[in-house]
């Protein structure tokens, strides 16, 4: 089982010939990042946009690999030429760019577009927790993609969360339902949600992880928390996948343990019929390239 980001990004270097569309290269901050990852053999990768815009781009960041790049100068042109490549078969990972993250995803969820595969969009963001011994990655979903989950997209974003853990190796990872409290409330529907699907998994309804909830967010994560409350569960303290009730409270968490810890990430889009690689305008160069290297682990 992978354990940490240092395994993630060395598995993915045993995964060959990938193939990667970058939608609108037209920043520093994403071409250094595949020029790097191109550098060590993550993937390769094939850029659309404005041709002259990427080569003043790389020339300026004093990159010498060699790219395959698609001259397009319209979003919507762009955007359609990553798609066909996906189609054709040429590429299996979609990168952003420049390229407005709404008008590439009302692209993606087009069925016209053959992007789909019947099961729930959703976005699940990694990060290494070093206080655990054993297993340090956590998953956060979703603060990316579904604004306000009811119970039927909840089981959704949880399936897929569930692909990501198995891809890293773990075959029955620990999900906790994030709430206010550990106490169900008739008042607050994220704990009524996370009560029946817990409810579900115990009667065999969801298999292949063990959930439990509703949680709060100590109780995730600290084992201290759980000690102190003696609260008895196969979850609490030793979360690996925190589903959070709607966007805003996994986003926030998320980007907290960017700003407030400093703490080493990886993020993907996953349902679809390819892995999408959406990172953060803010990441730096290592923050991106991890992500590619999920990209490329979740692609094999």
């Amino acid at each position: 089982m992978i354990k940490n980001l240092k395994e993630l990004f060395e598995k993915a270097l045993t995964i060959k010939n990938k193939n990667v569309v970058v939608v609108q290269p037209h920043n520093k901050e994403t071409l250094i990042a595949v020029c790097e990852a191109t550098k060590v053999g993550l993937a390769n990768f094939h850029l659309v946009g404005n041709e002259q815009t990427i080569k003043n781009i790389l020339e300026e960041i004093n990159c010498k690999c060699e790219f395959q790049i698609y001259h397009e100068e319209e979003s919507n042109c762009t955007i359609a030429k990553s798609i066909s490549l996906i189609n054709e078969g040429k590429c299996s990972i979609l990168m952003k760019g420049s390229v407005d993250t709404s008008t590439l995803m009302k692209a993606i969820f087009d069925p016209a577009n053959n992007m789909r595969t019947g099961m729930l969009f959703s976005d699940v963001f990694i990060f290494e927790f070093p206080k655990r011994t054993d297993n340090k990655l956590v998953m956060i979903t979703d603060g990316g993609l579904n604004l306000n989950p009811d119970l039927q997209a909840k089981l959704g974003i949880i399936q897929n969360a569930l692909k990501v853990a198995y891809a890293l190796g773990n075959n029955n990872p620990r999900v906790a339902l994030l709430s206010a409290s550990e106490k169900v409330n008739p008042k607050l529907q994220s704990s009524i949600d996370a009560a029946e699907i817990t409810k579900m998994n115990r009667e065999g309804k969801i298999s292949g992880c063990i959930i439990d909830g509703p949680l709060a967010l100590d109780l995730c994560i600290s084992e201290e928390a759980v000690i102190e409350k003696n609260i008895k569960s196969e979850v609490a303290g030793k979360a690996e996948i925190i589903v959070a009730p709607n966007i805003e409270t996994a986003n926030s968490l998320a980007k907290s343990t960017q700003y407030f810890a400093n703490l080493p990430h990886a993020q993907v889009i996953v349902g679809g019929k390819i892995p999408i690689l959406i990172p953060s305008r803010a990441d730096k160069c290592e923050e991106k390239v991890r992500t590619i290297a999920l990209g490329v682990l979740m692609s094999a």
